[in-house]
C-alpha cells in the first residue's frame, strides 16, 4: 500500500533495487533444511506504522482558520486541537492512509510565523536500530521548498544528515545541488537535491528517499561496512525548513498567510529490524523495547556481538556466503567464560582465550595446570603442589605431586623433618640431640624438643628425675623408681651387686617344685630328666606348678627383670599357647595371662619348646590388677608364692622344662655382669642401711607392725634409758616404767618426765602401795589403799564398809563390807554406819538392820539374790478379795479370795465360773453339757464354747442348716438347693422335698419322674410310665406279703447270743415311695458306719488311755520329787480338804498333785471301761434262713443303730469328763505355778509340766480327730447310698417269680410248721446260698467304697490345688493390670495418631480435589500459550496430567487406609476398653479373694503340710487353665466364686479348730507359721504364669505394631502427595502469563 501513489519512475527504482540487491531479502529461519546455519533477517515492514511521531508544531492551539490552495480558489476550514473532528495531530502521520478519505498532520500557518528561518521538526523514535531502505512522505499541501532528513544511530547520539531537499541547496544547506558520490569517496555523505522542491502539485505530492540509491557499493553491500552503517538508524528527524509560496505572503494578508502551512498525510519508513543476519525476528525485550531474537550464538540488541562463551573467532555480520555464526570456545570443560584474542586468532586460528579456568588450570583452552600445580590424569583437577618453600629444592612437583626435598627433610611436600631432625627452616632441618635411653623415639620435628620418658628430664632427656635412677633404653619409663621402703626419694645404682640368674632346669630332680590344686592341696610332680609334669586332679582343676623357696622371699632385686618359663612337648602342636602366672606377697596377688610369641630361626630338629617371658614391673600390661611401682616392689620384697598354670591341661600334653628369674646378689665373682637396677639409697635422718631398711641408733619404728615400711621416730625414754630400734620399748631406769619411761613405778611418786635420776621417790603408804603427789600442795596421797580403806594414809573405812583399821576408837578392826543383802545402792553414799555396819538406806521395799525382810503390803524373799524384784506389792484385786487389798502372805503374796475366785491376787474366776462381782464372787457357768465343748465359759460374758454346728450363748441349739443336736455337735443338712423346699432339714436329717424330688437330701427324682437338665427340675414321666408304676405297685404288694411272712423269724448275733424278735411296722416302712426305696439301704449304711465308728472309738480311747497313763506316770514322778505320799485315798484327800488349808506350801502341793493323780486314774478307768463296752457291743447283721431276712436285717440295723448311738453318747460323755478332768488338772497345775510358795519347786517341775501340756494337747487333738471322724461317718452315708444302689437292685430279682412261686407261699407256711419237710429244707439251703452271695457282694462293695473314697480324696486334693492355683493367678492379674493399662494407653495413642493422620489426609484430599476442580480452567488457560511452544508445552501438560492421575490413584488407597485406620483404632480402643473393664472386674474380685485368703492365712496352721503338694500340682493346674482369654476370664471368675464359697466353709471349720487350740501356745509360733505360709504363697505366685492374658496382650501389641506400620505407609503416601502438590504448584507458577491468552485465542 505504500507504493500506490508513487510515480512510475520511483517505482521502477525500487524494483530495481530489490532485484539487484538480494541481500535484503527477508528470511524466516536461521538454519537450512540440513540444520546448517544460514543468514536470516527479520521481515521487511513499515516501521513507522502506528508509531507516534513527535512534532514541534501542530495547528489548533489556539484554534484557527486555514485555507487550502487549490489553484485560483481557496477553500477555508477550521482547526481545533480540542475537537476530535477538527484536529490534525501527529498520530495522523502514521495511521492507515486511504486516498478516498485522507487524514493529515498540519502545522500552524504562516500567520503564526511558520517560515524560514523557523523550522518544524518531525521526530520518529524507532526504539532500536533498523536498517532503513526508504523514507516516504506524502504531503497534503504543496511540498516544502526546503526540508532535510536526519538520522541517529544510537540513543542520545548526534543527528546525522541523511538527505537534503531544497531548491536553494547552497543558500539553505550550503550544499551543492544534485551532487553525486563517486566510487572511492565517503559513501556516508548526505546529498542535496532540488528534485522534489517545486510548488506543484499543490496537494498529494510524494517524496521518496532511497538510502542506497546513488551509492557505488550498493551492489556489494555485505562487504561494505560503511553502507551497513549508513542504512542503520535508531531515530529519524524530518526538518521542514522553508515553505513553497507564490510570493503573495509579502503583503501580509491574513487570508494569504493562513493558506501557507505544512501538512503531511502519510509518513512511511521501509526497513528491517537490524539483526546483522543473525535473527529472523525482533521481539519485545525484558525492558519493554524491541530486541533481536538472536541465533548463531550471538547476543545483543542487534546481535552485534558473540555470546560470552562463543568467542573462538571474531564476530561478523552474516552474509549470503556464510552465516558467520559464533564458535564455542574450547576450555576443556574447566571454564564457562572466554574472550577473543586477535593475536591468538592470527597465530592459531582459534581466538577464544579462556578466562577464570577452574581446577587450577591455565592456558588458552585451560589445557594445562597452573604453575606449581600437578595432576595425575588429564581428566582430573589440578592440585597445588604445596611444596614447602624451606624444605624443597623447587616449588614445582612431579606428576605424582612429589616435591624434591632438601637433606634431612621428608614428606611428599617436603614439609616434615626426617626422624632425627628438627626445626625446618630456610636451610632445611637440623639433627636431633636427644639421649636415646631417656627419650621417646625422636625429638620434636618442629622445635627439636626431646620427648622424655615419664621418669626422665633434661633438654636432651639425659638424666633421671628425682626419685628415679638407672636410665635404661628398654625401660618404658626410662628410669627405675627408687624403692627405699618409701623413706627416701634419693637413690642411685649400687656397685655392690652383680647380676645372677635363679634357674630350675629339672636336670637332676624336681628342684623343690610342687603341684598345687584348689583348696591348697599339694601333690609331688612327676619328673624325668629335663622336665616335670603335673597330673590334673580332674578336668576342671588342672592345677599349678608352685615354685620353691629360692624363687621366693626378698626378690626386690628382680624388679624390672625378666622371668622366663619354658614348656616342652613331644610335638609342636601340643605346646601351649597361653600360660597363667600368679604372684603373691605382702598381702597382694597378681596374675598375668602370657601368650606365646613366635621366635624366628628355631631349629626344627630340636625338641619342641616354647618360652613365655614377662618383665616384673608395673608397666607390664598383662598383670592384673595394675599396681604402682612402690606396690609392685613391696610385693617382691616378700614374695610368698609363684605359681605357673598347668598348661598341659587335663591331658598333660606338655611339661615344664625350665624357669629362670634374673636377680642380683652381693656375693659375686668379678667376671659377672653388674646389676645397675639395684639401688643404693641416701637415707634421711633417723634411717640407716643400704635401702633405709633400719632405724638409726636413737630412733625406733613409729608403727612396728609395718616393719621396714614404717617411719623412724626418735626414742622417747625421757632420759631414763634407751629404746629398741624396732619395737620402741624403752629399757627404763631410775624407778621409772612404761613404754617411754613416762611414769614412776608402783610404790613411787614423782614426775618421770623431768628427765633426772631423782624423779621418782618411795610412797609413804602401808604395804608399799602406790601414791600420788598433789602438784599444788605437794602432799602425797595414797592411791591404792587396801580393800575397804580410804583416806590420805588409808586411815578410815570407805563407804559400804565398817570397822577401825588404825584403832583410833579402840581396838583396831579391819574394814569389812556391810551386810545389806543386796538391798542398797552400792554407789550411794552412807548406805551403812562406818563403825557398826547397820544398813541405813534399804531399797526395794525392804527393812531391818540388814534389809532382810519385806515391808508391810509387800511380799517376797528379801534374801533372794537372784530375783529381779525381791519384794513386790500385794495388789490384791478389790473385786475378788475378802479382806484389805494391801494384806497378803509375806512370802507367797496370796490374797484372801471370795468364793470361786482364784489367782494370787484374786483377780479372776475359777474354771467353770464367770462374772466376778465385788463382795459376792463368781457365778457358775451354765453351758449345755451336750452342745458345749467343755463346762468352762468366758470369764466375763459366760459365753460357752460350742461344738460344730451348735450355736447360742449356752450352746443349746443347732445352727440354721444343721440338725441332730448331740454330744458330737450338729450335722449339716446338706439339702439339695434345687430339690429342697427349704435348706433346713427335719430332726432326722431328712429334707423337705419339692414335688418330683425324693431322697434324704432331695437329690433324686421320684419314681415316674425324670431329671431335666435344662430346667434342673424333676419332670413327670409320660402316661405310658403309669403302667409300669401299676406293675411295680403289684410287686410291692407281694413284697409286703413276704415281709409279713419273714417277720416271724429271729436273727442271731455273731457271738451266738439270742435276741428278741424285732417288731416290724409295715405301715411305717411304706409311708412314702421314696422311704420304701431307702429303708433297707439306710439301715445297712448305718450298720457299716457304726461298725467303723466303733473301731475308731476303740482306737481313740486306747490312745486316750495310753496318754492318761503317761500323764499319771509324770505326776507320780512329780509327787515323788515333792516327797509326797501317794497312798492316800480319794476320801482321805477330800477329808483333808474339808479340814482347811494348811500353811505349809509343800503339803498343799502334795494334796493337789494327789487329787490330780486320782482324777486321771479315774479317767483312765472310765476310758478302759468304755473301750471294753465298745468291744463287747454286738452289731448283728446275719440273715435268717427265710425269704424275708432283708426286712429283719433292716429292723435289726435300726435297733443296733439306736443302741450304738446311745453307746457313742455314753463314750462321748466319758471322754468329755476325761477332758474336763484334764482341764481341771491343768488349772490346778497353773494355780500351783502361780503360787509363790512353790517357787523353789518350779524350776524342778518346768520340764515335767511342759510334757504334761504336750500330752494334754495330744489328748485334745486326738479327741478332735475322733469328733472329725465321727462327722465324716455321717457325710459318708451319702456316698454309701450311691455305692450300695446296686445292692438294693438285687431285690428286683423277686419280681421274676412266676405264678408258681406265688402258689408256693402256702406251701412255705406249711413247711414252717413242719421243718422236716423236704421243700422247706431246699428253700433254707437256697436262702443260705443267697446270704453267702450277698455277703460276698457286700465285701466287694466295701472295696469299691474304699476305692471311691480314695478317688474322692484325690479329687479333693486336686481341687484344693486348683483352688490355690487360681488364688495365685489372681496376683498375676493384679500385676498384669498395669500391662493392660499400658496397652490401653498405647491403643489410645494410636487412636489419637490415627485421627491426626485422618485429619491430614482429609485436608490434603480437599486440596487435591480443589486442584482437580480448578485444573480444567488452568488447562484451558495453558493451552492458549502453546501456539509457539506447543511441542514442549504439550510434553509438560502430558506429565502434569500423568501426575494428576497418579495423585488421584494414590488418594484412593490413602482414603482406604484412613478408613481402615479408623476401624482398627476403634477396634483397638474397644478391645482395650473391654480388657480394662474385664481386668477391673477381675481385680475387684481378686482383691476380695485376696482379703479372704489373707484371713485364711492368718488362721491356717496345717497349710504347711499341703504347700509341698500344691507346688507339685502347680504345673498341672496351669494346664487346666484355658488358653483363650474369654474362656480364661469366665472360668477364672467361676473358680473364684467357688473358691470364695469354699473359703467361707473353711473359715468356719478353722474357727472351730482355732477355738480348740490351747491358749498357752505362744503366739510367736503362729507368727512363724504364717510367715512361712506367706513366703511359700509368694513363691507360688511367682511361679504361676497367665499365658491367656499374655497372649491377649501380645495380640494387642501385634495389632498396635501393624497399625503403626500402616500409619507409616499412610505418612509416606501423604509425603508423596505433598511433593506432587508442590510440583504442580511450581509448574503452574512457571507457565508464561501469555499462555492463557494464547490458549484462549487457539480455542477461538
Amino acid at each position: 500500500r505504500h507504493f500506490v501513489s508513487l510515480s512510475n519512475n520511483i517505482h521502477v527504482r525500487f524494483v530495481l533495487l530489490f532485484h539487484c540487491c538480494p541481500v535484503w531479502a527477508a528470511m524466516d529461519t536461521c538454519y537450512d533444511e540440513k540444520g546448517a546455519s544460514s543468514r536470516c533477517m527479520p521481515k521487511f515492514e513499515n516501521v513507522a506504522f502506528n508509531r507516534t511521531v513527535v512534532v514541534s508544531n501542530v495547528c489548533g492551539s489556539p484554534p484557527e482558520d486555514y485555507c487550502m490552495q487549490t489553484g485560483s480558489t481557496r477553500s477555508c476550514h477550521y482547526c481545533d486541537a480540542s475537537d476530535p473532528d477538527l484536529n490534525h495531530n501527529a498520530s495522523l502521520l502514521t495511521d492507515f492512509n486511504r486516498n478516498e478519505e485522507p487524514t493529515w498532520w498540519q502545522s500552524q500557518s504562516m500567520y503564526y510565523g511558520i517560515q524560514y528561518p523557523n523550522s518544524v521538526n518531525l521526530t520518529l523514535h524507532l526504539g532500536k536500530a533498523f536498517e532503513i531502505t526508504y523514507i516516504r512522505l506524502k504531503f497534503h499541501t504543496s511540498r516544502p521548498e526546503s526540508f532535510a532528513i536526519y538520522k541517529r544511530t544510537e540513543k542520545d547520539g548526534p543527528w546525522l544528515p541523511y538527505q537534503y531537499y531544497s531548491a536553494s541547496c547552497g543558500k539553505t544547506y550550503r550544499r551543492n545541488t544534485k551532487g553525486y558520490i563517486r566510487p572511492g569517496e565517503d559513501e556516508r555523505t548526505a546529498v542535496c537535491t532540488d528534485e522534489f522542491s517545486d510548488i506543484s502539485p499543490l496537494t498529494g505530492g510524494n517524496v521518496a528517499f532511497s538510502t542506497l540509491e546513488g551509492r557505488p557499493s550498493a551492489y556489494n553491500f555485505d562487504q561494505s561496512l560503511a553502507l551497513q552503517e549508513w542504512v542503520t538508524a535508531t531515530d529519524l528527524l524530518i526538518s521542514l525548513d522553508r515553505l513553497n509560496t507564490f510570493g503573495d505572503e509579502f503583503f501580509k494578508d491574513p487570508k494569504v498567510l493562513r493558506s501557507y502551512f505544512y501538512a503531511i498525510s502519510d509518513f512511511s519508513v521501509g526497513g528491517r529490524c537490524k539483526c546483522n543476519g543473525h535473527a529472523s525476528e525482533c521481539v519485545e525485550g525484558e525492558q519493554g523495547g524491541l530486541v533481536c531474537a538472536c541465533q548463531h550464538h550471538t547476543v545483543g540488541t542487534d546481535c552485534q556481538r558473540c555470546h560470552p562463551f562463543y568467542q573462538d573467532r571474531p564476530w561478523a555480520r552474516a552474509s549470503g556466503d556464510s552465516a558467520n555464526e559464533c564458535l564455542k570456545c574450547n576450555c576443556s570443560g574447566r571454564s564457562d567464560e572466554c574472550v577473543f584474542d586477535m593475536e591468538q586468532y592470527r597465530s592459531t586460528g582459534s581466538g577464544g582465550r579462556c578466562v577464570s579456568c577452574r581446577d587450577n588450570t591455565n592456558g588458552p583452552h585451560c589445557e594445562r595446570c597452573k604453575e606449581n600445580h600437578y595432576r595425575k590424569d588429564p581428566e582430573e583437577a589440578c592440585l597445588p603442589c604445596n611444596c614447602n618453600i624451606n624444605g624443597s629444592l623447587s616449588l614445582q612437583c612431579d606428576g605424582e605431586g612429589r616435591c624434591r626435598c632438601r637433606v634431612g627433610v621428608t614428606g611428599e611436600k617436603c614439609d616434615t623433618c626426617q626422624a632425627g631432625f628438627h626445626s625446618l627452616g630456610p636451610g632445611g632441618c637440623r639433627p636431633c640431640e636427644c639421649e636415646p635411653s631417656g627419650s621417646l623415639d625422636q625429638c620434636s620435628p618442629m622445635d627439636g624438643h626431646c620427648y622424655c620418658k615419664p621418669s626422665v628430664e633434661g633438654q636432651s632427656c639425659n638424666r633421671c628425675k628425682p626419685g628415679f635412677f638407672n636410665m635404661q633404653r628398654e625401660h618404658p619409663a626410662g628410669c627405675q623408681p627408687c624403692f627405699c621402703f618409701g623413706h627416701s626419694f634419693a637413690c642411685y645404682s649400687s656397685n655392690h651387686y652383680r647380676a645372677t640368674d635363679i634357674t630350675s632346669d629339672f636336670v637332676e630332680d624336681q628342684d623343690g617344685w610342687w603341684g598345687e590344686f584348689s583348696g591348697g592341696l599339694r601333690y609331688p610332680l612327676l619328673w624325668k630328666e629335663g622336665e616335670v609334669y603335673l597330673l590334673p586332679l580332674n578336668e576342671e582343676d588342672t592345677g599349678f606348678y608352685r615354685a620353691p623357696e629360692k624363687f621366693l622371699g626378698h626378690k626386690v632385686n628382680s624388679y624390672g627383670q625378666l622371668l622366663s618359663i619354658t614348656f616342652t612337648s613331644e610335638t609342636s602342636e601340643l605346646l601351649p599357647d597361653r600360660v597363667t602366672l600368679l604372684l603373691q606377697g605382702s598381702g597382694t596377688a597378681l596374675s598375668a595371662d602370657l601368650s606365646y610369641q613366635p621366635l624366628p630361626d628355631v631349629d626344627p630338629g630340636l625338641t619342641p619348646w616354647r618360652s613365655f617371658a614377662v618383665r616384673l614391673h608395673e608397666y607390664e600390661a598383662r598383670f592384673r590388677p595394675h599396681l604402682s611401682a612402690f606396690e609392685f616392689q613391696r610385693l617382691l620384697h616378700n614374695l610368698t608364692a609363684l605359681k605357673i598354670s598347668n598348661a598341659g591341661g587335663h591331658n598333660y600334653t606338655s611339661q615344664l622344662a625350665g624357669v629362670t628369674l634374673t636377680s642380683a646378689s652381693s656375693s659375686f665373682s668379678p667376671a659377672s655382669a653388674p646389676a645397675p637396677w639395684v639401688e643404693a639409697c641416701s637415707c634421711p635422718r633417723g634411717f640407716a642401711g643400704e635401702f633405709c631398711e633400719r632405724c638409726a641408733p636413737g630412733f625406733t619404728r613409729e608403727d612396728p607392725g609395718r616393719g621396714p615400711f614404717s617411719t623412724c621416730v626418735p626414742c622417747r625414754c625421757h632420759q631414763h634409758g634407751t629404746c629398741h630400734p624396732e619395737t620402741g620399748v624403752c629399757e627404763c631406769l631410775d624407778f621409772t616404767g612404761g613404754t617411754t619411761c613416762e611414769r614412776c613405778l608402783d610404790g613411787y611418786y614423782g614426775n618421770a618426765l623431768i628427765g633426772t635420776r631423782g624423779d621418782c621417790q618411795a610412797c609413804p603408804c602401808p604395804g608399799l602401795s602406790s601414791c600420788a603427789q598433789i602438784a599444788e600442795t605437794g602432799q602425797v596421797v595414797c592411791t591404792s589403799c587396801p580393800a575397804g580403806q580410804t583416806g590420805v594414809r588409808c586411815q578410815i573405812c570407805e563407804d559400804g564398809y565398817y570397822g577401825d583399821p588404825l584403832g583410833t576408837s579402840g581396838t583396831a578392826r579391819p574394814c569389812a563390807r556391810c551386810t545389806c543383802n543386796g538391798n542398797v545402792d552400792v554407789n550411794a553414799v552412807g548406805v551403812c554406819d562406818h563403825f557398826t555396819g547397820r544398813c541405813l538406806k534399804c531399797l526395794g521395799h525392804t527393812e531391818g538392820d540388814q534389809c532382810q525382810r519385806c515391808k508391810q503390803g509387800f511380799y517376797g524373799d528379801a534374801l533372794n539374790q537372784t530375783a529381779r524384784q525381791k519384794c513386790r506389792p500385794c495388789r490384791c484385786s478389790a473385786a475378788g478379795t475378802s479382806g484389805p487389798v494391801d494384806e497378803c502372805h509375806p512370802a507367797t503374796g496370796n490374797c484372801r479370795c471370795l468364793a470361786h475366785v482364784t489367782g494370787r491376787d484374786c483377780s479372776h474366776c475359777e474354771v467353770g465360773f464367770f462374772d466376778l462381782q465385788p463382795g459376792i464372787g463368781c457365778e457358775r457357768c451354765k453351758c449345755n453339757p451336750v452342745g458345749s465343748l467343755s463346762m468352762a465359759c468366758h470369764p466375763a460374758t459366760g459365753e460357752c464354747l460350742c461344738r460344730a454346728g451348735v450355736e447360742g450363748t449356752l450352746c443349746g441349739s443347732c445352727r440354721v442348716g444343721f440338725f441332730g443336736f448331740s454330744s458330737q455337735g450338729c450335722r449339716a443338712c446338706n439339702c439339695d438347693p434345687m430339690g429342697s423346699a427349704s435348706m433346713q432339714c427335719r430332726g432326722d436329717g431328712t429334707c423337705q422335698c419339692r414335688r418330683g424330688f425324693v431322697g434324704h437330701k432331695c437329690d433324686k427324682c421320684e419314681l415316674n419322674y425324670f431329671y431335666d437338665r435344662a430346667t434342673h427340675q424333676c419332670e413327670e414321666c409320660p402316661v405310658c410310665y403309669g403302667l409300669v408304676k401299676e406293675h411295680a405297685e403289684k410287686l410291692q404288694t407281694r413284697l409286703r406279703d413276704l415281709d409279713k411272712l419273714l417277720a416271724h423269724f429271729d436273727c442271731r448275733g455273731r457271738f451266738g447270743k439270742r435276741h428278741h424278735p424285732l417288731k416290724y411296722a409295715t405301715t411305717g416302712l411304706y409311708e412314702g415311695e421314696h422311704q420304701r426305696e431307702d429303708t433297707f439301704p439306710n439301715a445297712l449304711e448305718d450298720f457299716l458306719a457304726f461298725q467303723e465308728a466303733r473301731e475308731a472309738f476303740i482306737k481313740q480311747f486306747s490312745l486316750l488311755e495310753a496318754s492318761a497313763g503317761a500323764l499319771s506316770a509324770q505326776l507320780h514322778d512329780i509327787t515323788f520329787a515333792l516327797n509326797c505320799s501317794i497312798s492316800m485315798t480319794e476320801e482321805e484327800v477330800e477329808d483333808e480338804g474339808k479340814d482347811g488349808r494348811k500353811d505349809e506350801g509343800s503339803t498343799g502341793a502334795c494334796r493337789t498333785f494327789t487329787k490330780i493323780l486320782l482324777m486321771i486314774k479315774a479317767s483312765g478307768d472310765q476310758l478302759k471301761q468304755a473301750t471294753l463296752d465298745l468291744d463287747n457291743v454286738i452289731i448283728s447283721f446275719e440273715a435268717m434262713s427265710a425269704p424275708n431276712k432283708w426286712s429283719i436285717m433292716v429292723n435289726d440295723s435300726q435297733v443296733l443303730m439306736k443302741s450304738h448311738r446311745e453307746t457313742a453318747d455314753h463314750i462321748e460323755a466319758v471322754a468329755s469328763r476325761a477332758v474336763r478332768e484334764s482341764t481341771q488338772a491343768f488349772s490346778f497345775l497353773m494355780d500351783l505355778l502361780q503360787d509363790n510358795s512353790t517357787e523353789e519347786y518350779t524350776r524342778n517341775l518346768k520340764e515335767q509340766i511342759t510334757r504334761m501340756q504336750q500330752q494334754k494337747e495330744n489328748l485334745t487333738a486326738l479327741l478332735n480327730v475322733t469328733v472329725a471322724e465321727h462327722l465324716a461317718l455321717v457325710e459318708e452315708d451319702a456316698s454309701f447310698k450311691l455305692a450300695l444302689g446296686n445292692f438294693t437292685s438285687s431285690l428286683h430279682q423277686l419280681t421274676l417269680m412266676d405264678a408258681r412261686a406265688a402258689s408256693d407261699m402256702n406251701q412255705t407256711d406249711f413247711n414252717q410248721t413242719h421243718p422236716d419237710n423236704s421243700p422247706a429244707q431246699v428253700s433254707q439251703d437256697k436262702s443260705v446260698q443267697m446270704s453267702e452271695d450277698i455277703l460276698k457282694r457286700t465285701e466287694e462293695l466295701d472295696q469299691e467304697i474304699q476305692t471311691k473314697e480314695n478317688l474322692i480324696s484325690n479329687i479333693s486334693k486336686e481341687m484344693e490345688s486348683v483352688k490355690q492355683t487360681v488364688l495365685k493367678n489372681l496376683e498375676e492379674f493384679v500385676q498384669l493390670q498395669g500391662n493392660v493399662q499400658e496397652a490401653k494407653a498405647s491403643a489410645l495413642t494410636s487412636v489419637v495418631l490415627g485421627k491426626d493422620v485422618e485429619s491430614d489426609i482429609i485436608t490434603i484430599h480437599r486440596e487435591v480435589e480443589n486442584m482437580v476442580k480448578e485444573w480444567p480452567r488452568r488447562q484451558a488457560q495453558t493451552k492458549t500459550a502453546l501456539k509457539k511452544q506447543r511441542p514442549q508445552d504439550e510434553k509438560i501438560l502430558s506429565e502434569v496430567r500423568k501426575k494428576v492421575r497418579q495423585i488421584e490413584k494414590m488418594l484412593d488407597p490413602a482414603r482406604e487406609n484412613a478408613s481402615l485406620t479408623r476401624n482398627i483404632t476403634k477396634e483397638a480402643e474397644q478391645m482395650a476398653h473391654d480388657v480394662a473393664k474385664g481386668s477391673k472386674a477381675i481385680l475387684t474380685q481378686a482383691k476380695h479373694t485376696r482379703t479372704s485368703t489373707s484371713h485364711l492365712n492368718s488362721q491356717i496352721d496345717s497349710a504347711l503340710n499341703k504347700l509341698s503338694e500344691q507346688e507339685l500340682l502347680t504345673e498341672k493346674a496351669k494346664s487346666m487353665i484355658p488358653s483363650e482369654p474369654e474362656v480364661s476370664l469366665s472360668s477364672i471368675k467361676n473358680d473364684m466364686e467357688a473358691a470364695k464359697l469354699q473359703l467361707e466353709a473353711y473359715s468356719v471349720t478353722l474357727s472351730e479348730l482355732i477355738s480348740k487350740i490351747d491358749g498357752s501356745v505362744p503366739l510367736e509360733r503362729f507368727h512363724r507359721i504364717l510367715n512361712e505360709t506367706e513366703r511359700r504363697l509368694s513363691m507360688l505366685r511367682g511361679s504361676v504364669e497367665s499365658p491367656a492374658l499374655g497372649s491377649k496382650i501380645q495380640k494387642l501389641q501385634s495389632a498396635a505394631r501393624e497399625q503403626q506400620s500402616r500409619l507409616s505407609l499412610i505418612e509416606q503416601d501423604i509425603q508423596e502427595i505433598r511433593e506432587e502438590r508442590e510440583s504442580l504448584r511450581d509448574i503452574a507458577s512457571n507457565l508464561p502469563q501469555s499462555c492463557a491468552q494464547a490458549l484462549g485465542e487457539g480455542k477461538a
